[in-house]
């Protein structure tokens, strides 16, 4: 069933408000909701990959004096439940840098603590778009993952929403990694563990609203919003990697 959405919380709450695979609950006064997508018929009915959909609302990039680090807490928690324990991460920003809705994977991992620190590696790739360096994003990634085998790869993209008021403000997480069609751009092709050998955990939130296939509308400050919610982002995989840095030191480096 073809949705204008990247959201699973959208599409379920849209096709079939009493689905018993979900959840909803709260860490501090940050909500989040779970919705696993099981079997190849639920995967199909509701037109997005089996996995683990996890959404956690966030307030920072529309109130940055808000609850920036209960929510950035909230994202690590729910983040380090799909990274393997241990090993090394290559984090990639997907997207065009360029462009300002299109620009959420890129900022979140210019801002990344990259480096050894604890005994791991976090490791950071934007690949850019192929219309602008003549070569395919996975390509790059996956020479990346041969050459520095990491234990994980963490993607971060644009996602598109149907309601104007998830954008930039739901942060989804995927155990699935990134599916073809996902995002604000097109022709993606899919980042799993079935295409890089490893465990591929996805992060993005919407930054525009999908009127339709080819239409989109952004907020008039979708610049300040998009660089805020990158920096959620950043921190709470810097968190998620690196605990023993903590809370303060994180918030030192991102803001």
């Amino acid at each position: 069933m073809s949705t204008k959405t990247d959201l699973a919380k959208e599409i379920i709450n849209k096709i079939s408000s009493e689905y018993s695979k979900k959840r909803s609950f709260f860490f501090g006064k940050t909500e989040i909701s779970e919705i696993f997508i099981e079997t190849a018929e639920e995967s199909a009915f509701f037109d997005k990959p089996k996995g683990k959909y996890v959404t956690v609302e966030a307030d920072f990039p529309r109130l940055p004096f808000g609850n920036f680090e209960n929510e950035v807490l909230a994202i690590s928690a729910e983040l380090k439940k799909l990274l393997p324990e241990g090993g090394n991460v290559l984090a990639v920003g997907i997207g065009n840098g360029f462009l300002t809705a299109d620009s959420l994977g890129p900022l979140s991992a210019e801002n990344l603590l990259c480096g050894e620190f604890f005994g791991r590696k976090l490791f950071a790739l934007v690949p850019g778009v192929f219309g602008r360096t003549g070569i395919e994003p996975e390509i790059l990634i996956k020479a990346a993952v041969e050459k520095l085998s990491p234990a994980a790869v963490i993607v971060i993209d644009s996602l598109a929403a149907e309601s104007a008021k998830n954008v930039c403000r739901s942060v989804q997480l995927c155990d699935f990694g990134l599916a073809p069609g996902s995002g604000f751009g097109k022709g993606k092709t899919a980042l799993s563990k079935e295409t890089l050998g490893v465990p591929v955990v996805a992060i993005g939130s919407p930054t525009v609203t999908r009127l339709s296939d080819s239409d989109f509308v952004s907020p008039n400050d979708i610049d300040i919003l998009v660089r805020r919610t990158a920096k959620l982002i950043s921190a709470a995989v810097d968190l998620a990697v690196f605990p023993e840095a903590g809370m303060d030191f994180i918030k030192g480096i991102i803001i």
